[in-house]
């Protein structure tokens, strides 16, 4: 068998089987070629078996589902149809794909294939195994993409694609092009692997090389699919040992300030990956640390971070960025960065705590974000500036959100729930369904629920015949005396904020489980050495304060529950106190999803601002 079969051979083997897609996350499947040998404690879904119902997150699915499937696959291939040489029909397109669109076309294949896999769109997925198909015409025989300016920012991206193709879009012959690229940049990237520094937050990096850090990830994917080592060969040249190192016994290294945010961010993902595959400790207890740090010194109430697209010092930086920038944090790739360095970290210790950023991230972050327009126009920078701030969009056409923007959404299937021998762990309270096979049986479970306007779950068994299993869920960190009910009666149930609470049982059809996650108002302050600089949040969500002719939240934040009445099922408070300087009422409260373009709004607040005590 020549190389060509055998990588054929081994991802149609892999993704034919039904739990394909263990490409790192996984246990992997009886004839799958997976060599990973780091710990899995908890499943995903890998994007098949979790089907979303009607509500925000739904309507945005379908949403980006229409823009990209509507996009016209030679404007799309023109760039590099000139480059090659070929005739090129087609418009050209706009801003960062003006040239070609080598910055972004590998992240849409891989949105187009797991969103495909995800909903059974069989026309989505065709559309992105044809532009596959035509991006292949147009590079050399030895994997050259025969473009200027070709660096290994775009060619991770289209590696991504490619993997993601034969995972989840049964185009096994995408790893065979993979290995075609992967011979060609293995002899003419530039392999210096030169330190970050500040300057490449701007671009100023040498020809070829920028973010080369984020390259492992998706080869040694790639290898624990095919088992070819080339891939892993490859991956290993770019290990980032010189900044992951720094967190291997630190929750507060020095030297990981002033770095472009985002890729800092995705590198650990790499590290991730690394552990999947060697199984050394080492790796994740630099990513477990990696999000202490994050969580701890750099993300904002939305949980979204880089202020300027910079990683900051915990010297307070973060909360005093909001009196100097509108571009408060990078929201389509930060949230990116965030889901899967959390998913990776949820699948190898089983933890539950990882799963709070996961939350707010979906509902402050790509849950907030204005829509992506057909013509590329896109939202790129959340703003939550002192004083007043408003939604924006990026002043270029299709730049790097616009790539990360369907990956986060095709995303949405994978985060919700997770598995194991013993059952079902709840991640996130979204309308959905889940169905897997278990002891030897199909198992549905579906969740109905209106959170967070409605502070609990309804999650309804389906099975063949009753059966022993666990179900659990995720108790967030703010969450404070969850219960929970089975068939309308209440049980003893051990909830823990940060932890699974278990309930383990002979479940049959029809059985109904019941929790109820109590919310209030509540302040966050921005970082430790601001404590009364805070925002406003309810359960795990970010709210934000009509802003125009309004005065803004003062006071004692610990009292918040009490100055704001709620009307009506949403999520819309009043103030029940007038601020005593001015006799004006403070401006009400809402959730910073719904505020649309260039509406007026703050999320932060300065108790202490003698102007308005």
């Amino acid at each position: 068998m020549d190389r060509r079969e055998f990588v054929a051979g081994a991802v149609s083997v892999y993704v034919g089987s039904r739990a394909a897609a263990a490409y790192g996350l996984g246990r992997g499947s009886a004839g799958a070629v997976d060599r990973g040998r780091g710990t899995v404690a908890l499943e995903s879904f890998e994007y098949r078996g979790v089907r979303l119902l009607p509500g925000q997150f739904l309507d945005q699915v379908k949403y980006a589902r229409d823009v990209f499937f509507n996009l016209s696959n030679d404007d799309l291939l023109l760039g590099f149809r000139e480059a090659a040489g070929m005739p090129a029909p087609g418009t050209p397109m706009k801003g960062w794909a003006r040239k070609d669109c080598s910055a972004t076309f590998g992240q849409w294949l891989s949105g187009m294939a797991r969103l495909s896999c995800a909903t059974g769109d069989t026309a989505l997925r065709d559309k992105a195994i044809a532009l596959a198909q035509g991006w292949e015409k147009t590079i050399a025989p030895d994997g050259d993409p025969r473009m200027e300016g070709w660096s290994t920012y775009s060619w991770e991206k289209i590696s991504c694609g490619l993997v993601d193709l034969a995972l989840y879009a049964d185009y096994p012959h995408a790893m065979e092009v993979d290995a075609r690229i992967t011979d060609w940049a293995s002899k003419n990237f530039d392999r210096s692997r030169s330190p970050a520094t500040p300057q490449d937050r701007d671009g100023r990096r040498p020809h070829g090389t920028l973010e080369w850090y984020t390259l492992p990830e998706n080869s040694l994917r790639a290898y624990l699919i095919t088992g070819d080592k080339k891939f892993l060969e490859f991956a290993k040249l770019w290990t980032y040992d010189s900044y992951w190192n720094k967190f291997e016994n630190s929750k507060r290294p020095e030297g990981v300030a002033l770095l472009h945010s985002y890729s800092h961010m995705n590198t650990f993902s790499s590290a991730a990956m690394m552990y999947r595959v060697t199984g050394d400790p080492r790796y994740l207890q630099i990513v477990k640390n990696a999000y202490d740090w994050a969580r701890e010194t750099q993300t904002y109430a939305s949980g979204g971070y880089g202020p300027g697209e910079w990683s900051v010092p915990p010297d307070g930086t973060l909360g005093r960025a909001l009196d100097l920038r509108y571009d408060t944090a990078e929201i389509p790739c930060g949230t990116w960065g965030g889901f899967k360095m959390t998913h990776y970290l949820t699948t190898a210790t089983g933890e539950a705590r990882y799963g709070d950023w996961v939350e707010t991230l979906l509902y402050n972050g790509m849950g907030a974000v204005l829509p992506l327009h057909p013509d590329g126009v896109a939202f790129y920078y959340a703003n939550y500036r002192m004083g007043m701030a408003q939604k924006a969009y990026f002043w270029d056409e299709w730049p790097c959100c616009s790539g990360t923007y369907i990956q986060n959404i095709s995303a949405y299937h994978d985060i919700i729930y997770y598995k194991d021998a013993q059952g079902l762990a709840v991640n996130l309270f979204v309308p959905s369904e889940a169905e897997w096979e278990h002891g030897g049986q199909v198992v549905k479970v579906l969740q109905e629920t209106a959170y967070p306007a409605d502070d609990t779950t309804k999650l309804t068994v389906t099975m063949e015949r009753p059966a022993e299993m666990t179900i659990k869920f995720r108790v967030p960190t703010w969450a404070k005396q969850s219960t929970v009910m089975v068939n309308g009666a209440p049980v003893n149930v051990k909830a823990v904020a940060g932890e699974w609470a278990e309930m383990r049982r002979t479940w049959k059809t029809g059985d109904v489980m019941s929790v109820k996650l109590p919310m209030e108002l509540y302040v966050v302050p921005v970082d430790a050495q601001q404590p009364r600089r805070v925002a406003v949040k309810y359960g795990p969500v970010m709210m934000a304060q009509e802003a125009a002719f309004t005065y803004p939240v003062s006071g004692d934040g610990s009292d918040i529950a009490q100055r704001f009445e709620r009307e009506g099922s949403n999520l819309h408070f009043k103030s029940s106190k007038r601020n005593e300087a001015s006799g004006q009422h403070v401006g009400p409260l809402r959730p910073f999803w719904e505020y649309s373009e260039r509406q007026p709004y703050r999320v932060y607040f300065d108790l202490d601002d003698p102007r308005f005590l």
